[in-house]
């Protein structure tokens, strides 16, 4: 996987708890985690998917940081 961001949230993925909520016009996701650095990962993930959602697909084949452990 070329994107640093996400091989960093699929190496900690036994460490993120998602729960998906059905409402009427589709879903809401509930990304959490007890480990600290998993939730800058999640926060940096949320930031990706609006930008894709600004930029499409265009954003696609962009790369994008993941954070430093020690920030």
């Amino acid at each position: 996987m070329r994107d640093p961001l996400f091989r960093a949230i699929f190496a900690n993925a036994d460490k993120i708890t998602m729960k998906v909520e059905h409402t009427d016009k589709g879903v809401v996701v509930h990304e959490t985690s007890e480990d600290a650095y998993v939730v800058k990962l999640l926060q940096e993930h949320a930031k990706v998917v609006n930008l894709f959602i600004r930029n499409g697909f265009q954003e696609l084949p962009k790369n994008h940081a993941a954070p430093n452990k020690q920030e």
